[in-house]
């Protein structure tokens, strides 16, 4: 498992001063680290999902970096938000997605249907990603982060139950 102290500190070393999103039981340790981290990154909890993409994308048109935790299941209903928002006017982001619904993560059926299309709907909407794993995370951290600044755009971490 990530030691969550270290991978805030990780974002915060790469310029990421802001955080919102909508609790997932997979950033329950992320959520309470945000207490310790609360001068250098000030977390804001929305009520859903493209609301916090709006949180973010006010951030990025403020000229500070955010990141955004939610559910795959709660990443179905950012589609406005992502391409209306943030990438037409081509605001950075880096979005963490608990992949629920995998073994042996398919404990509801809406998580096993969103487990299933994950990849598919990120693809769809454009939206470059990457698996984070536990070996070399920083160098996957590091990737997503450099197409991020690259193309000025939103990207995603895909997070597996017991990795973060």
């Amino acid at each position: 498992m990530i030691d969550t102290s270290e991978f805030l500190n990780f974002l915060q070393e790469k310029g990421f001063t802001f955080a919102t999103g909508v609790p997932c039981s997979y950033f329950s340790r992320m959520i309470d680290e945000f207490e310790i981290h609360q001068e250098s990154i000030t977390y804001i909890p929305a009520t859903r999902e493209d609301e916090a993409v709006g949180i973010a994308s006010g951030v990025a048109f403020g000229g500070a970096k955010a990141f955004v935790i939610m559910q795959n299941s709660g990443y179905a209903t950012i589609g406005d938000a992502l391409t209306s928002l943030a990438q037409l006017y081509k605001l950075p982001m880096l979005l963490i997605v608990s992949w629920r619904g995998l073994e042996p993560d398919r404990d509801f059926p809406e998580h096993s249907l969103m487990g299933e299309v994950t990849e598919d709907t990120l693809t769809s909407y454009q939206v470059p990603y990457w698996e984070l794993k536990e070996k070399a995370w920083q160098e996957i951290v590091k990737l997503a982060l450099s197409k991020m600044d690259e193309t000025s755009r939103p990207v995603a971490l895909l997070v597996k139950q017991g990795v973060l």
